[in-house]
């Protein structure tokens, strides 16, 4: 697979491991360990994106949300790493909303 199908791949794999974590129940995800561990998910990463790191991390954020991300990694040549995040902000009822910008650079 060439570098930009690969990168593409990629994509859409984390937009697609997105969408399954957000039909998680919140009182489920509550229970996850905080960042820098890891809960015990398996996102069922396609063996040809092997050369991509993607780990999942979920934060309590100082009002009682919960900010769950997706980070995905791939080491660069000549240094120079890809990473993106992609996840959702969940509250205590259930109410959920996309990462902002600045949840994203937080999670990078």
């Amino acid at each position: 697979m060439s570098s930009s199908a690969a990168k593409l791949s990629a994509n859409d794999f984390l937009r697609e491991a997105v969408a399954r974590l957000r039909l998680v129940p919140v009182e489920q995800i509550a229970q996850w360990p905080e960042y820098p561990r890891r809960p015990d998910v398996d996102l069922n990463v396609p063996q040809q994106l092997a050369e991509y790191t993607f780990t999942l991390m979920k934060d309590t954020l100082p009002n009682g949300d919960i900010r769950v991300g997706v980070q995905c990694f791939r080491p660069g040549r000549l240094g120079v790493n890809q990473m993106s995040a992609d996840g959702f902000v969940v509250s205590s009822s259930g109410e959920m909303r996309s990462l902002t910008e600045q949840d994203r650079w937080d999670l990078i």
